[in-house]
């Protein structure tokens, strides 16, 4: 981590009186796609290392999550989960649906709680913040800041998902789970049909509650299932624009880019800013075995589009990094810098250029028989080995600018972090269960993981 993400942190603790504070509790809210609420979107991953998957879902009074099918988003907003969120982090301790952000921080990764913090750092007053909270943890219930999963449909069924993130992904749920004995991959991947409910967003009463926030709302976030799918995503941006509060909204979206069109592009150069993560995790055959059933041609068709989008619009790549992508993510980087895009990873917030200006990097905790951190000891090294190669590489052919190597936390410190990340813990033991799960998902969907990765077919032996 950066001397100068070491002196954010001491700033932001000087200036709220906690080391352990997050600015989203107070002026945010966040679904799931089945409508439950949840701390914010990384927060599950939280309970990774201890199979606890309801860590990060706002709990209600019975220690149920609430959900915004049934309940309000007012009374989620201030309930005792919430209030307890707070007060904790303002008595400097660490929520335990906060844990992986801060297990990040200790391995030089700049966590979502810090990009959060950075982002909000000249919008808000984070004294002023703390200073309107009740010491119950009661806040005004002023939200700035929706994070919305509108249910899981979704044109997909990537290896790292689910049923409950892809409504695709129950084609070949019940055929997995029926040919599947480890119940690590059982416990990751469990979805109850009945109980899922995919129309909680289309209730009344819930866009009722979400327009009166219209004046507050500074940012929207939209994620899948698929975003651009979903018929109410494009209403509320329409309802936005027809009440004349557009060019105070920033939107971002994780998105698998190939519902991009004219269309939205459009609506998007209405709002004041627009951050679209493309969704890929490797090139060509990698990319399409890991978002399966991608077709290559439509990912670079959409790559191409965006790449002339308006001024507004900021495009990235976001390559989830995980087992199957951490020995090619180096040769997907030097495939995006060898395509010469003109904007893609090319914005910057403040003088930080979004992936260094190479791609995204964020790591899968969930399923935790996908994390890198399986790989053998052995693999390990040699991905260290590749990544000190490609250090020169970049030295050489790349830049030699100090923002890259030294400032930015998302240019080669990200590269180094996610080394770091790699080589903390070891869950080789979690082998087996990946063995299993991808033998029998290519029986299910005809495809061959040893062919597609040759440098990781070792793995199914």
């Amino acid at each position: 981590m950066s001397d100068r993400v070491k002196t954010f942190i001491k700033l932001i603790e000087e200036k709220t009186g906690t080391p352990t504070f997050c600015v989203l509790p107070w002026l945010h809210v966040a679904t799931r796609p089945n409508g439950d609420a949840r701390l914010c979107c990384g927060a599950n991953a939280s309970g990774a290392a201890t199979g606890d998957y309801m860590v990060g879902l706002v709990k209600g009074n019975n220690s149920k999550p609430a959900n915004y099918g049934i309940d309000s988003i007012k009374d989620a907003f201030n309930n005792r989960y919430m209030r307890n969120v707070r007060t904790t982090m303002l008595d400097g301790q660490i929520p335990a649906s906060c844990t992986k952000c801060f297990e990040e921080e200790s391995n030089g990764v700049v966590s979502k709680r810090l990009w959060e913090l950075y982002y909000w750092k000249d919008e808000l007053d984070f004294s002023e913040l703390i200073r309107s909270t009740d010491t119950n943890g009661t806040i005004p219930p002023i939200i700035r800041y929706f994070d919305l999963r509108l249910g899981n449909t979704c044109n997909l069924k990537c290896v790292m998902c689910s049923p409950h993130d892809s409504s695709r992904w129950m084609q070949d749920y019940e055929k997995l789970v029926s040919n599947t004995k480890s119940n690590v991959v059982i416990k990751n991947i469990e979805f109850d049909s009945k109980s899922f409910n995919n129309n909680w967003y289309e209730s009344e009463e819930f866009w009722n509650e979400i327009y009166s926030q219209i004046p507050n709302i500074k940012q929207l976030y939209f994620a899948g299932g698929e975003p651009l799918m979903i018929k109410e995503h494009r209403r509320f941006l329409d309802e936005i624009i027809k009440r004349g509060y557009n060019k105070q909204i920033s939107l971002r979206y994780n998105s698998n880019g190939i519902y991009v069109n004219e269309d939205i592009i459009s609506v998007w150069s209405q709002f004041k800013e627009v951050k679209y993560a493309f969704s890929i995790d490797g090139i060509f055959e990698r990319n399409e075995y890991i978002r399966y059933p991608t077709d290559w041609n439509d990912i670079e068709r959409s790559l191409e589009l965006l790449d002339c989008t308006p001024d507004n619009i900021h495009v990235s790549i976001a390559c989830a990094v995980q087992v199957l992508n951490i020995k090619h993510i180096i040769v997907f980087a030097k495939w995006k810098l060898s395509k010469n895009y003109k904007k893609i990873n090319r914005y910057k917030i403040d003088e930080y250029e979004a992936g260094g200006g190479l791609i995204n990097l964020h790591l899968v905790y969930i399923p935790t028989f996908l994390s890198a951190r399986i790989l053998p000891v052995e693999d390990k090294a040699e991905v260290r080995r590749m990544l000190l190669d490609f250090k020169d590489w970049l030295w050489t052919n790349y830049t030699q600018d100090d923002n890259f190597w030294q400032v930015n936390p998302y240019g080669w410190k990200r590269w180094q972090a996610i080394l770091s990340f790699l080589e903390a813990e070891d869950h080789s033991n979690l082998l087996p269960d990946f063995s299993e799960y991808i033998t029998n998902l290519d029986q299910i969907r005809n495809t061959n993981f040893s062919q597609t990765f040759p440098e990781l077919a070792h793995l199914l032996s």
